[in-house]
C-alpha cells in the first residue's frame, strides 16, 4: 500500500482515538469536498465525519473563487461540526484550523506558516493554504458547519507560470516531498485538541497564537476589492473574529468580511 495513502484505515492507525476519524469518506475525485459534506450533513452525518478526496473538480474559495487542486499532490478535506453555539461565532472554526494548519505545517515541514485574515495560509509570501468555511442555521444557532480545507503539499506550482507568483506548495518551500498523511494527521489531532478548548470556553489562548501567526496584525492594509478600499492599520482580531483596525484618522473599527491587501512598505503598490 502507498505509504502515503490517505485511506480511512491509515488515518485511524495514526489516530485510533480520534473523533475525526471514526467516519471517513475517501472519494477519489468530488467536485467539491464542501459540497459533499454539506449533503452528509443535511442527512444527519454526525459531528467529526471528515472528507476527503484526491483531485477537486469544482473547489471553491471565499467569494465564489476557484482552487487549483491537482490529483494526489494536495490536502483537499471538510470536516463537519455541530458545535453549540450562535452564528455569530462561527468564525472561530476558521481561526482553530488556521492554527492548526500552522502547527502542522512547522511540526511536519520545518516551515513558518502565517494567516491571513480571514482564510488563507502563507508561506514565505506565497499562498500555500485556503480554508471555506460554510454553515446552516436558524435565526441564531448553528445546525451544522463544514470547514474545508485545499493545502498544496507536493505540488510543483512551476509547471502553472499563471500561478507560481502567487501561490507555493510546502514542498517546493521545505525542498523536499513532505508526507501527506503524516501532516493531515497532524492537523486532526491539533484541530480536536483545540476544538475541545474551545468547547471549554477556553477560546482565548486560540485567539492569541492566531495572532502570533498573523501576517496581517501591525500591517499597514487596504480593505476593498482590488485594493481600492481605505487604508487602515490592522490591529487585531475580536472575540468573533473581525479583523480589528485603525484608520488613517485614527478612528478604530472593525471589518467582518471583505479582501485584505497587505501593503509591504519595501515595495511599490501592494501585494498580499
Amino acid at each position: 500500500m502507498n505509504q502515503d495513502s490517505l485511506r480511512p484505515e491509515i488515518l485511524r492507525e495514526r489516530l485510533p482515538r480520534s473523533a475525526f476519524t471514526k467516519i471517513v469518506h475517501h472519494v477519489p475525485v468530488l467536485g467539491s469536498t464542501n459540497s459533499y459534506a454539506r449533503e452528509l450533513a443535511k442527512g444527519g452525518e454526525p459531528e467529526g465525519s471528515l472528507v476527503i478526496t484526491e483531485k477537486q473538480t469544482s473547489g471553491r474559495g471565499r467569494l465564489g473563487r476557484t482552487w487549483q487542486s491537482p490529483s494526489g499532490v494536495s490536502l483537499l478535506f471538510s470536516v463537519l461540526f455541530r458545535p453549540p453555539f450562535s452564528v455569530d461565532r462561527v468564525f472561530l472554526l476558521t481561526m482553530l484550523t488556521s492554527v492548526s494548519l500552522v502547527d502542522a505545517i512547522g511540526e511536519v515541514a520545518g516551515l513558518q506558516a502565517l494567516i491571513k485574515w480571514p482564510n488563507d495560509i502563507y508561506c514565505n509570501g506565497r499562498k500555500v493554504a485556503g480554508i471555506l468555511t460554510e454553515f446552516s442555521a436558524d435565526s441564531t444557532d448553528i445546525d451544522y458547519a463544514i470547514v474545508g480545507v485545499g493545502l498544496n503539499v507536493n505540488w510543483d506550482v512551476q509547471g502553472r507560470p499563471e500561478l507560481e507568483h502567487i501561490a507555493t506548495s510546502l514542498m517546493k518551500e521545505a525542498g523536499r516531498p513532505v508526507s501527506r498523511v503524516a501532516l493531515l494527521s497532524t492537523i486532526l489531532d491539533g484541530l480536536e485538541r483545540d476544538y475541545k478548548r474551545l468547547l471549554r470556553g477556553e477560546d482565548e489562548p486560540i485567539r492569541d497564537r492566531w495572532n502570533r501567526s498573523s501576517m496581517v496584525i501591525g500591517r499597514e492594509v487596504l480593505i476593498g476589492p482590488g485594493g481600492a478600499g481605505k487604508r487602515a492599520t490592522a490591529t487585531g482580531i475580536d472575540r468573533n473574529g473581525a479583523l480589528l483596525i485603525e484608520e488613517e484618522n485614527g478612528r478604530a473599527g472593525s471589518v467582518v468580511c471583505g479582501d485584505v491587501q497587505v501593503l509591504f512598505p519595501s515595495l511599490p503598490g501592494n501585494h498580499g
